[in-house]
């Protein structure tokens, strides 16, 4: 082989390399979006809510950190501990049971208005739900002061 051909090699074959990981990237990009999500029983069960609590809605805020975040306006109604026992209530009310005894105190980062994703304090707590396959759903909420306002997190593990 000549050097013009070795050249020609040198130069192509990264060009080529770089396309086809061009590609790839497009092709993974079309697929189906890995977004977290929750179950439609539990969208019913905060619609539910909403009805019966209309001074305490619960509303979507956005998925991020493969947790799906809703916001409650904190209200003199219900204090910081009543909120998690009825967030906790709306899993346990749908087949889901404690993972332990104790929630936990940590923190998370909800997409709050004025500290977007900032570590907040939360109290989290685990629920499994047996399914008819012989395993188990794992499903982990957070519960997070923020200003005004609380933040639910949930989360599926599969």
């Amino acid at each position: 082989m000549n050097d013009d051909s070795n050249r020609w090699r040198a130069k192509a074959l990264p060009s080529v390399g770089y396309c086809a990981i061009a590609v790839l990237v497009v092709l993974l990009g079309a697929g189906p979006s890995q977004a977290a999500s929750i179950p439609a029983w539990l969208d019913d069960a905060i619609t539910k809510w909403n009805k019966e609590n209309p001074a305490v809605q619960i509303r979507f805020v956005e998925i991020h950190d493969s947790y799906v975040w809703y916001t409650v306006p904190s209200t003199p109604e219900i204090g910081h501990q009543e909120l998690r026992e009825s967030i906790y209530g709306i899993v346990q009310g749908n087949g889901y049971e404690r993972m332990e005894a104790e929630e936990l105190v940590t923190t998370g980062k909800p997409p709050t208005p004025t500290d977007k994703y900032k570590d907040k304090k939360c109290w989290q707590r685990g629920f499994t739900l047996d399914l008819d396959t012989g395993s188990q759903r794992v499903l982990t909420t957070l519960v997070c002061a923020a200003e005004d306002n609380w933040f639910a997190g949930f989360r599926i593990l599969q």
